[in-house]
């Protein structure tokens, strides 16, 4: 099945306005997610993982999954930092 105008929707409104990269992976691409919900066979699932859409979605949790690293990372240095003084 092709993804949906509705679910198409759903999605994009998704991306516009998650921040948290856990949610954003669970709302799309979990088992129960919407990208999982638009294909029902294996081939439909390849077709999907090919097209823009997909792919957009890939390179919003990829940002999302960086900038929570760079801050993690800027909490622990600035732990460290407190630590030593």
């Amino acid at each position: 099945m092709p993804i949906t105008d509705s679910i198409e929707k759903q999605i994009e409104n998704v991306l516009a306005s998650e921040t948290d990269a856990l949610y954003l992976s669970e709302r799309l691409f979990s088992p129960g997610g919407l990208f999982s919900q638009a294909a029902d066979t294996q081939g439909e699932r390849r077709a999907q993982a090919q097209s823009s859409l997909f792919k957009q979605a890939q390179r919003r949790l990829s940002k999302l999954q960086r900038q929570e690293a760079a801050r993690f990372s800027r909490s622990i240095e600035k732990k460290a930092g407190e630590a030593i003084a």
